[in-house]
């Protein structure tokens, strides 16, 4: 009887087996479908990367820059060169010079900053472990221009005294000279930023002059070597602030000039050099607009880009008698060109911030003479700004409008 019942048992289990489907016909596992995922995840992420990817015959731009290049500069050089088709890969370094970007050196750490921008990703840290080679990012990057802006950083090791002051000299010149080897390799073009203008008692002029000269003696044999300093000039006050870093405004006024410059650069061939540095300031020849037939009132007046000269200056009155603690000023500038937008005089009035919560502004330091490329919209479109007392000792013009800074 025993026997009947197991056999029985065998039998229907037999049966049972035979007529499920085959294994082969089974519905994916839980772990095969996770595992699909992966694979058409890792296949959708190529295929983006390649949708992004630099056409072919773009211009591949390798940036190097340093604490100057983390703000208001590097942002807008970096979008520049993105605007005109370039294919950009920054990486910005806080406090960095020759030594942090060479492998020549020990890994350098830098704990004031670190920026990286590609055509894939753009990151910013508030510190790294180790400043990324020069050589490895060529490898990784395979540009056509190296870009290194960098100097100011340098001035330390140029009056250093744990050697000579022939061996800082000598120092300086290597470290230049081997950033400029690595960034020329296998016929790769080097474009070199050298320091704006600093505030003289943070670093005297005659040792600015020096960098300048050093620069494009050493480097110059490599590439393109542009010259900050005629195109700068720090207005701000000293102690107050650091004497070397621009404020958001002068800052992309520099950038703008090098943006041009690096484009104009970047089209031609072989190596190029400024001319030397002009004592005093730049000899910009004046493009007369010409003046309309039609009266003021009738001229819809708008943005403009411009490149001006100042004239006359109204004189900053005492802080104390600044009405809401703060005034803007009527400076009277001679303009130069007209790049866009419609301006036809000769002269442009600007209405400056002179006094701003009790402070003198870097505007109110500024010399007759300096130049100045701005965008600019009439006051009027700042009906805050139309609040403020204004301090004018200029000649009275109904016929033209008042500018002011368009604000970014």
């Amino acid at each position: 009887m025993r026997q009947r019942i197991f056999s029985s048992i065998v039998i229907h289990v037999f049966c049972l087996l035979v007529a499920l489907p085959p294994i082969a016909d089974a519905g994916p596992s839980l772990h095969s479908r996770v595992k699909k995922r992966k694979i058409s995840s890792r296949k959708a992420a190529a295929k983006s990367k390649l949708k992004i990817s630099p056409k072919p015959g773009v211009q591949r731009i390798l940036y190097l820059g340093d604490s100057m290049s983390m703000g208001a500069f590097g942002r807008t050089f970096d979008s520049r060169l993105r605007e005109a088709g370039f294919a950009v890969y920054t990486y910005v370094a806080g406090g960095a010079t020759p030594y942090y970007w060479l492998s020549r050196y020990a890994g350098v750490p830098s704990d004031i900053g670190f920026w990286h921008k590609s055509p894939r990703e753009d990151k910013r840290l508030r510190a790294i472990n180790e400043v990324p080679k020069i050589e490895n990012l060529i490898k990784g990057c395979n540009p056509d221009i190296v870009v290194v802006q960098t100097g100011t950083n340098l001035y330390a090791s140029l009056v250093s005294k744990r050697r000579t002051r022939a061996g800082n000299v000598e120092e300086v010149e290597e470290l230049c000279r081997n950033m400029a080897k690595a960034a020329t390799k296998d016929g790769i073009r080097c474009y070199w930023i050298a320091p704006p203008s600093s505030h003289p008692e943070r670093y005297p002029v005659d040792l600015q002059q020096e960098m300048e000269d050093l620069m494009k003696r050493v480097v110059g044999e490599y590439g393109h070597v542009f010259d900050s300093r005629r195109v700068t000039e720090y207005i701000d006050p000293y102690p107050k602030t650091d004497g070397i870093h621009y404020g958001p405004t002068e800052a992309r006024q520099w950038a703008r000039h090098v943006a041009n410059d690096f484009v104009n650069y970047a089209g031609r061939d072989g190596i190029a050099y400024l001319t030397p540095h002009q004592v005093g300031l730049p000899d910009v020849s004046v493009k007369r607009p010409t003046v309309p037939s039609v009266g003021p009132g009738d001229i819809n007046w708008g943005e403009i880009d411009v490149t001006i000269r100042l004239k006359i200056k109204t004189n900053l009155p005492p802080k104390s008698i600044v009405t809401y603690k703060s005034c803007l000023v009527l400076y009277e500038y001679e303009v130069i060109e007209v790049h866009s937008g419609y301006y036809p005089y000769d002269t442009i009035r600007v209405a400056h911030y002179g006094v701003l919560n009790r402070k003198a502004t870097a505007k109110a330091r500024y010399h007759i003479g300096v130049v100045r490329p701005w965008q600019m919209i009439p006051l009027v479109r700042y009906p805050s700004m139309l609040r403020l007392q204004m301090v004018d000792d200029l000649k009275t013009d109904f016929n033209k409008p008042i500018y002011v800074i368009k604000q970014s």
